[in-house]
């Protein structure tokens, strides 16, 4: 059979999945065709529509101080036993996603981002600005805080809000979420004289809480933790305190005048509830055959349990993906899932 449609697409980038589509056509007799010609103008609607695709990335890890070993453990991923963090979904440049397959295999989420907007529903914005990873604590982490976006933006970075959502934590495994201090130069004066005992709010954590930890909010993910985060698409941290450890050899960078500056006051509220301010956010379990169709800007997807299918593709956990722009979708099998939208 002959096509005219590689000649008349001018969207070349699509044409592999149209014709793999009216291939699926023709073979279930579902469509008419006259002399090897298949509906022009029909083909070129479609090819201007866009087709929609489910896009696996390869995630991008990071040795730290404070790694562990559960990234390869818990979720098989071929990694060192000081892997601190696992960048499942990132167009940052600090760690940017590779896509595992579709035509655009090896490239990475950036480019498709910044060269295909109609697979994210044509986002208006010139930044993608999410960014989702997995975090293995097996040692605390630094005592820290990040900047709004009023702040960032002079860096020419979002700001960095961000959640928790608990996967596993030893037991009396806690948390560092706010601080104590009522006035500025109360909260001065106790970091100067490293008051942190009395300075920092410490939470018990266990297996599937959650917290929303807004820019300006000082934190700290303590030893016995694997989280999943999702927050906005930036990289900076500014330390308060590490626990004078050292790194080759080396007292690792401390940013006190520029935490001072960013650290909210008040701040002892822990937040365990979405804002959905940056992104929408959901843990999902599903037990059977589930009908979705995906967000105008995509759906952004991190296996976190168990495995399945999604559209007859084989999903399991420890799997970071995408679906374009107002897809519709299956996943069948018993899996656990976290879902974000923007």
């Amino acid at each position: 059979m002959f096509l005219l449609f590689p000649i008349i697409c001018p969207y070349s980038s699509n044409q592999q999945y149209i014709l793999m589509f009216f291939d699926k056509i023709n073979k279930a007799n579902k469509f008419a065709l006259q002399n090897d010609i298949i509906l022009i103008d029909t083909l070129i609607f479609l090819c201007k529509r866009g087709v929609k695709m489910i896009i696996f990335f390869e995630p991008v890890f990071f040795d730290k101080v404070w790694g562990g070993n559960f990234l390869s453990s818990k979720f098989n991923f071929n990694v060192s036993n000081t892997c601190g963090e696992c960048w499942g979904i990132s167009t940052h440049k600090n760690g940017e996603s590779i896509i595992k397959n579709t035509e655009f295999k090896g490239k990475t989420l950036k480019y498709l981002f910044d060269n295909h907007k109609s697979y994210f529903g044509n986002y208006s914005k010139n930044e993608f600005p999410i960014l989702v990873k997995i975090i293995d604590a097996q040692k605390d982490l630094s005592i820290q805080v990040h900047p709004d976006d009023s702040y960032a933006r002079k860096l020419g970075s979002f700001g960095k809000s961000e959640c928790w959502y608990i996967l596993d934590a030893l037991d009396n495994t806690k948390m560092i979420i706010g601080h104590n201090a009522k006035s500025l130069d109360e909260l001065t004066n106790m970091i100067n004289s490293k008051d942190y005992n009395n300075l920092l709010n410490k939470i018990d954590v266990k297996k599937n809480d959650y917290f929303y930890i807004e820019a300006g909010t000082v934190h700290a993910i303590c030893k016995g933790t694997l989280l999943l985060e999702v927050q906005q698409s930036s990289d900076i941290t500014y330390r308060l305190y590490d626990y004078d450890r050292l790194d080759n050899g080396k007292l690792r960078d401390l940013h006190i005048k520029k935490a001072i500056e960013v650290i909210k006051i008040p701040d002892n509220e822990v937040v365990t509830t979405h804002n959905n301010k940056y992104f929408d956010y959901e843990i999902i379990e599903i037990h059977n055959n589930t009908s979705f169709i995906s967000h105008l800007h995509g759906d952004y997807l991190a296996i976190l349990e168990g495995h399945g299918t999604i559209n007859d593709l084989t999903i399991k956990k420890g799997d970071f993906l995408m679906v374009t722009s107002n897809e519709s979708y299956n996943i069948d099998g018993n899996i656990k899932l976290q879902r974000t939208r923007f």
